[in-house]
């Protein structure tokens, strides 16, 4: 009878000492954020290590500009998160600067100060088409820790598409996923690289979803602010006030579908699938 109250009540010692131990911890809701964007810069060998340098300082220039901290903090979650994607050939596809979450100055200007001393990859060709394809993996996948009200995908370069996959398939498939693709096609005449009708190939190959829009950058110089601009209607959606902003509008006033933009030769006519490129 001794031994059997023993056991009662080292079994109730047990019971009261689990008691007192932590619940599991509950998983952590995800971040929710206004906007989840990819800075998609062209990093491919046409662009010289002084203009590599300008568009690192217009991208840092443009999270410490008042303006744009401002629009971040107002909107309806007042936050957003950011990731730098550096871009070239068929697999050369880098993240230089992981998700980060910016809320106010402070954020923002530690931001600036990441991306000003990154250094500078290089790769030979221009993949557009595998750059999008690794910027949609990395949306996608960052949901469980991540969640936007939009995706945008910020694409800057100075050339078409001449190496991996088929642009154009890329393109078709984009519009019918939820993500935002925006571009800057940079169109500086000063340049080695320059290509003359980059804004209309970009118009029909590269931006798309709704309400997508393209800056064209004249000049290195003007990086910066195009950016600034860029950034500052991503995060409001506020209507454009400049006429280098061009908006690509998912449907007609009428409410019909619109007619889908077609480039001269297709969107793979300077190269791709593979290495077959020009």
């Amino acid at each position: 009878m001794f031994r059997s109250r023993g056991k009662l009540a080292a079994l109730g010692a047990l019971f009261a000492a689990l008691a007192t131990l932590p619940a599991p911890a509950a998983p952590e809701a995800p971040t929710q954020v206004d906007v989840k964007l990819i800075i998609a810069s062209d990093m491919s060998h046409s662009i010289d290590d002084v203009e590599a340098k300008t568009e690192r300082e217009g991208i840092a220039d443009v999270f410490s500009d008042p303006e744009v901290i401002r629009t971040i903090e107002n909107g309806p979650f007042g936050r957003i998160a950011v990731m730098m994607l550096d871009w070239a050939g068929y697999q050369d596809q880098r993240v230089m600067i992981d998700w980060t979450i910016i809320h106010d100055k402070s954020s923002a200007n530690a931001f600036s100060a990441k991306v000003r001393l990154l250094p500078r990859p290089s790769g030979l060709r221009t993949s557009i088409s595998s750059a999008l394809e690794r910027a949609f993996e990395i949306l996608n996948q960052s949901d469980r820790e991540i969640v936007a009200t939009r995706k945008v995908v910020d694409v800057s370069g100075d050339g078409p598409n001449n190496d991996g996959v088929s642009l154009e398939h890329v393109h078709e498939t984009t519009a019918k996923n939820g993500i935002v693709v925006n571009g800057l096609p940079i169109m500086d005449t000063a340049s080695d690289s320059y290509f003359p009708d980059l804004d209309k190939y970009y118009d029909a190959c590269v931006v798309s979803g709704a309400g997508a829009f393209l800056i064209v950058v004249k000049s290195y110089k003007d990086f910066g602010s195009a950016m600034r601009r860029k950034l500052v209607r991503e995060i409001s959606l506020d209507a454009p006030r400049n006429p280098l902003l061009k908006t690509i509008a998912s449907v007609t006033p009428q409410g019909g579908r619109q007619a889908p933009k077609i480039y001269p030769g297709g969107c793979d006519k300077y190269g791709g699938w593979g290495w077959g490129g020009g």
